[in-house]
């Protein structure tokens, strides 16, 4: 195993539109009490086994995993450690909306270098805060984009998480030109697959839209990183998943599932903390990853779609692990034909 995601809490101090984790959040958040259970599994299931060439991240998640800062850096202590003793680099992965906690966490990892953060911001201020709102419907834009521009003053170098509804389909080049110009260079672009106003004519304008970004990414003087323009993302071979073998979600619960869409279904769940993953269980995930999508046979895009790997993302949208979800169908035409007409290997990318 790899890398764990821990699920600090699944509150959260906004209230965005399309949160693919319901508009009602759950109070519950990691106990105090499991942080030492929760070590030793990491360190017993992920530090033991891993060389010092070894790539392990550690991830926080939620809700929003700064409204449990104190937790995570208790957590981050104790890891710091055990790393330490066993001469081994853990990078701590954070997604926030930078509504809270902001300068204390600003303060703490102004000295640390193993830090990736990413500032979920879907845009200019206006088109952001018609999806991204506090729970009193008040603006989270400013704030968060204070955030991020503070860690670009630091040099931490956030990336910039963008979600994309139906909705701001039109105003894509836009957002994203507006983010460069603002001085950040790394701009990751994820569709809401879970969004049911998805129609064909949202299609032709994403793929407008990608012509006029890589317009303007080819005629600027820097280089930036944009997961939109980043033809491994779309056309590479995906394989099969390894949720739940070489990575790990840890709900609050101290309860072990393959991938983030599996969290609280028990139907997925793979063990705990304390007892460690049931290796029964984690074969039968094997078996499931190898199961083939039927409908997707002969489409020619079926070894690069993600339909294709994410099983569990095609059973949360259509309630079948092996059926795929049509909109994705529809992205990877838009970008296959994108990427057979431009070059934007002569752009520096990033992956997802």
């Amino acid at each position: 195993m790899q890398s764990a995601t821990i699920w600090l809490t699944e509150n959260c101090n906004l209230k965005c539109r399309y949160c693919y984790e319901g508009q009602e959040k759950g109070k519950r958040k990691f106990a105090i009490s499991n942080i030492t259970a929760l070590i030793s599994f990491i360190e017993r299931e992920i530090l033991e086994s891993a060389k010092k060439e070894d790539k392990v991240i550690i991830s926080f998640h939620g809700g929003e995993p700064l409204l449990e800062l104190k937790m995570m850096k208790n957590i981050i202590s104790d890891l710091d450690k055990i790393s330490a003793k066993r001469n081994i680099s853990i990078v701590y992965e954070v997604t926030t909306n930078g509504n809270v906690n902001e300068m204390e966490f600003l303060e703490y990892i102004k000295n640390r270098e193993d830090f990736r953060i990413s500032v979920s911001l879907d845009g200019k201020k206006e088109i952001n805060d018609l999806f991204r709102m506090t729970k009193c419907g008040e603006s989270s834009f400013d704030k968060a984009f204070w955030f991020a521009k503070q860690l670009l003053k630091t040099k931490k170098y956030p990336r910039i998480r963008m979600t994309l509804t139906p909705e701001m389909v039109e105003y894509l080049y836009e957002n994203i030109t507006f983010f460069i110009k603002e001085g950040f260079e790394m701009i990751v672009t994820v569709p809401d697959f879970f969004d049911k106003k998805w129609e064909q004519w949202h299609l032709v304008k994403i793929e407008e839209q990608l012509y006029k970004i890589y317009g303007y990414c080819r005629d600027i003087s820097t280089e930036p990183q944009i997961s939109l323009l980043d033809q491994t993302s779309y056309l590479k071979k995906v394989g099969r998943c390894f949720g739940g073998i070489t990575e790990i979600n840890i709900g609050c619960d101290g309860l072990l599932y393959p991938c983030t869409y599996t969290v609280n279904n028990m139907k997925y769940c793979i063990g705990n903390i304390w007892t460690g993953v049931d290796r029964v269980k984690e074969k039968k995930l094997l078996t499931l990853y190898e199961k083939n999508n039927e409908e997707c046979f002969g489409c020619g895009l079926e070894s690069a779609c993600i339909c294709t790997r994410c099983k569990f993302l095609n059973e949360a949208i259509t309630g079948n692990c092996t059926a795929p979800v049509p909109i994705i169908c529809g992205f990877m035409n838009v970008f296959y034909r994108f990427f057979r007409n431009v070059n934007t290997n002569s752009l520096k990318i990033i992956k997802q």
